[in-house]
């Protein structure tokens, strides 16, 4: 897929999206997701899926797209679609799940300190939300 049809179809996807015509849009990224897109982009795409099987009321399968879209992105040391996962638990209150993976992202060597840092404070505030809850 060239550059042109792949934004094209990028595009479409997102109006989809904010149109709120989900099954739609889930088959677009899907045929996205299958296509000889960059392995980068398919994770996006899946972590986009997810988001879609979240606004249909598919918790279970939001997740399972997300640990797709992880998946492939842990070859290539990236962690965009494994954040986004942590902030999608911490939005469903399962927050010790959401700094888990935080937890294990710090111990990966392709993190940089300021990235650590970043990620605590995250953790932190993930945290604080529950405490915030109980008073």
């Amino acid at each position: 897929m060239d550059y042109q049809e792949f934004a094209s179809k990028t595009q479409q996807a997102d109006q989809l999206i904010k149109a709120g015509r989900w099954k739609e849009a889930e088959v677009c990224l899907y045929k996205l997701f299958l296509s000889d897109i960059s392995d980068i982009d398919k994770s996006n795409a899946c972590a986009t899926l997810a988001v879609v099987y979240d606004r249909m009321g598919n918790i279970e399968e939001a997740l399972s797209w997300f640990d797709k879209g992880i998946e492939i992105e842990q070859i290539y040391s990236h962690y965009e679609v494994s954040e986004k996962k942590s902030q999608f638990l911490a939005q469903l209150g399962r927050r010790n799940e959401a700094v888990a993976i935080y937890e294990s992202l710090i111990k990966q060597p392709y993190i940089s300190e300021a990235e650590k840092e970043r990620m605590r404070k995250t953790m932190q505030a993930i945290l604080g939300q529950a405490t915030r809850l109980w008073k």
